[in-house]
Formats: C-alpha cells, sequence, structure tokens
C-alpha cells in the first residue's frame, strides 16, 4: 500500500460511534465535540504512522491513547478498521511506563520522542503537546435519560428524555438544550430499549420546539 492509498484507506474510517462514546459522561470521558474532533484527527495520523513505520518503537499522547482504547473496545469494527488500513490486526500494548523501573520509563520518553520526530517528519508541522484547551464539556450539554420504568414510553426501543444538568453544575452555565435522537436503523444499539444519543441543535435551529417535537414522540 501506498501512502495515497493509506491515507485514503485512513480517512475512510468512520470513527463517529468511537467519538460519541468518548462524549458519553457516564460511560464514556466526557470529552466535548471539539476535543473530540480535535483528537480524531491525531489518531488517525497516529494510525498513519504504525503502517508507515510498524517496526519502530513509538507511543502516541495520552488522548490518542485513549482514542485507541475505545476504537478497540468495539471489538468488531476494530477488526475490520484494522484489515481496511493494515491488512493485519493491529494490538496494543498498555503498559509501558508502568513497571516503575528507570529503565521503563526511558523507554516511554523515547518512544515518545521518536513518535514526535516521525510525525513532524511525515506531516510537516509541530507535533501537538495536549487537548487541555478543549473544554471539557460541549455547549448546549443535556442529559439522556431513559424514562422511569414502567411508564408507557419505556415499552418503546429508543426513547428517551433530554434534561438539563443539575443546578449549580458546570454545564448548567451553558444553554443546556440538547436533542434526543435514537441510533440509527440497524446498529446494534436500535435493538435496546431506551437508547438514545444527545447532540448539540443545529445553529440557528428553533431548539425548544425540536426538544418538545422529541419528547412527545
Amino acid at each position: 500500500m501506498n501512502a495515497n492509498d493509506l491515507f485514503k484507506a485512513v480517512t475512510e474510517l468512520n470513527l463517529d460511534q468511537i467519538k460519541m462514546k468518548l462524549m458519553h459522561v457516564e460511560s464514556g470521558e466526557g470529552w466535548s465535540l471539539e476535543k473530540a474532533n480535535a483528537v480524531e484527527k491525531e489518531y488517525r495520523r497516529f494510525l498513519c504512522l504504525m503502517k508507515l513505520f510498524p517496526e519502530e518503537n513509538t507511543a502516541p499522547l495520552v488522548d490518542v491513547d485513549t482514542f485507541w482504547h475505545y476504537h478497540i473496545l468495539d471489538t468488531m469494527k476494530y477488526a475490520a478498521d484494522c484489515e481496511q488500513v493494515f491488512g493485519y490486526f493491529l494490538h496494543h500494548y498498555p503498559y509501558v511506563g508502568m513497571d516503575g523501573t528507570d529503565e521503563d520509563e526511558q523507554f516511554r520518553l523515547d518512544s515518545g520522542n521518536r513518535m514526535q520526530a516521525l510525525y513532524e517528519s511525515i506531516f510537516g508541522e509541530a507535533y501537538p503537546e495536549s487537548f487541555e484547551n478543549a473544554p471539557a464539556s460541549f455547549a448546549g450539554i443535556a442529559y439522556c435519560a431513559t424514562p422511569a420504568p414502567g411508564t408507557p414510553a419505556n415499552k418503546a426501543a429508543g426513547i428517551a428524555y433530554c434534561a438539563t444538568p443539575a443546578p449549580g453544575t458546570p454545564a448548567n452555565k451553558a444553554a443546556g438544550i440538547a436533542y434526543c435522537a435514537t441510533p440509527a436503523p440497524g446498529t446494534p444499539a436500535n435493538k435496546a430499549a431506551g437508547i438514545a444519543y444527545c447532540a448539540t441543535p443545529a445553529p440557528g435551529k428553533p431548539v425548544n420546539k425540536a426538544v418538545r417535537a422529541l419528547l412527545s414522540a
């Protein structure tokens, strides 16, 4: 696979559900959409480097490594994506820098430095240091909650309520309004009752009417 084919294969990966999981407050990392998008870009570049330099000792940034972990958790998708990009299963060794020895810590630092050098030589840009400037939660955050047990709405698949955060929480300073939407038809999540996604409203859209419509559906 030449470089152009590699970049095309990596670009074509659909990582939307991975980001959705990372943005989920209760079962993910609670990342903002801005942070998820920023790390997604770097994760795609990381995959390119792993294909181009399979014999190098490299280590990704912490947030990129976290994105990788969540990708791996979707085992069937990760296996298929690896086949598409690499032609083989890309394994992950998660214990570098954990045994407490000076040698292991130096290996971790050297691997990170090598990743930086390869990144800058291939992409011609400075290696990002962190994603700490991204907000902890996206504007207009809301919680998705399934209806109370026994209510009529609970009998339908994919029904959920949108609720603003509890008073006094940092997220409450934002609009606190979001859409609840059921998963795309045919996805595994669509088979379970009470599962929904939270998404911020489209710019300029009459938010309250849309939320009320969704809640009454």
